[in-house]
């Protein structure tokens, strides 16, 4: 869609200071359109879920009631889960814990390093999927424990949760949007912002919950815990709102053994376009605008309480997993 940004002066006199900069006293940018083509079924189902989107001007916050915390997305392109080159690495852990307390001999660190490790993968491919919902099921593990005589590190415990995590079935029942791979057919402009809008709308303002969503637009997948949401909305003419929406959500960019939340705030601009009706506009539809016209999520995940869990890795028993982390 094309933007046309028309530029509306209140007062005209302008002055000139220093470094030659020119400055308006008053300037009020309006967004205009043209009509955008006819979009998918499949791009309304946020809607179609929750309920119509409706918004009135003013500032609107919410916070969820789970902070999720950080943890390495462990690449599948390096050895850390099998193979450590100062100590036992957290899959022989494992094994050996496995064997010790449960008389189960398990050979997780080998099936890891003979079937899922790819040492040419591209470097964002990891388990930040599983790191994603572990962090907003599971309390985070923030002591070291010396279990039958291994000890785990708050590292080793964050990592058994992920792999205990990366096979989680149920995810595309409730996903919204369909992810970017860069193929012809694919719509970049999904998941739209009117979807997007009131997902988190419901999820973090009305029932203070969490939700997940993969940041980057593009075809490599960063999928992280999002916990925080500020919109300011106003009124840009009679069909539409100009929102800023800014999004906070923990990193997965720590060290191995970091314990918190490292938290990142990404900026989101776009219109919501349908009638205003005694200052509220019921929303039929959205588009990205400015800078997020290239930088907007890809797609949202609803709090992920009805996924089930499963590793990837067959000798990882979640019930012993569970035994260490509870």
């Amino acid at each position: 869609m094309k933007l046309i940004k028309t530029l509306c002066f209140t007062v005209s006199v302008s002055m000139l200071i220093a470094c030659n900069q020119q400055v308006e006293d008053s300037v009020k940018t309006v967004y205009k359109n043209q009509p955008h083509n006819p979009r998918s079924k499949n791009t309304f189902l946020v809607t179609e879920k929750y309920g119509a989107l409706t918004v009135k001007e003013g500032v609107f916050s919410g916070e969820s009631k789970i902070r999720p915390w950080s943890a390495w997305w462990y690449p599948i392109n390096e050895t850390t889960l099998f193979r450590n080159s100062d100590s036992q690495s957290t899959l022989e852990k494992l094994d050996y814990y496995s064997k010790m307390l449960f008389e189960q001999y398990t050979q997780a660190a080998r099936f890891e390093e003979q079937k899922l490790y790819r040492p040419n993968e591209v470097g964002w491919a990891g388990l930040c999927h599983a790191w994603a919902i572990a962090s907003v099921l599971h309390p985070e593990p923030t002591v070291e424990k010396l279990l039958g005589g291994v000890r785990l590190s708050t590292g080793d415990q964050k990592a058994l949760l992920l792999k205990s995590y990366e096979k989680a079935t149920g995810i595309a029942n409730i996903m919204y949007g369909e992810r970017y791979t860069g193929s012809r057919g694919d719509d970049y402009d999904d998941i739209y912002p009117d979807q997007f809008h009131r997902l988190v709308q419901h999820h973090v303002i009305e029932n203070k919950k969490p939700f997940l969503m993969d940041y980057d637009p593009r075809h490599p997948v960063w999928t992280v815990p999002a916990y925080k949401v500020k919109f300011i909305i106003e009124k840009n003419d009679e069909t539409s709102a100009l929102v800023s929406a800014w999004i906070t959500f923990a990193s997965p960019h720590v060290d191995v053994q970091f314990v918190g939340t490292k938290r990142i705030v990404k900026g989101y601009k776009y219109l919501l376009k349908g009638n205003w009706s005694n200052g509220v506009l019921t929303v039929k539809s959205g588009e990205w605008i400015e800078e997020s016209k290239n930088d907007h999520p890809d797609y949202l995940i609803s709090f992920p309480d009805s996924i089930e869990r499963g590793s990837r890795n067959p000798e990882i028993k979640t019930e012993i997993v569970d035994s260490i982390v509870k």
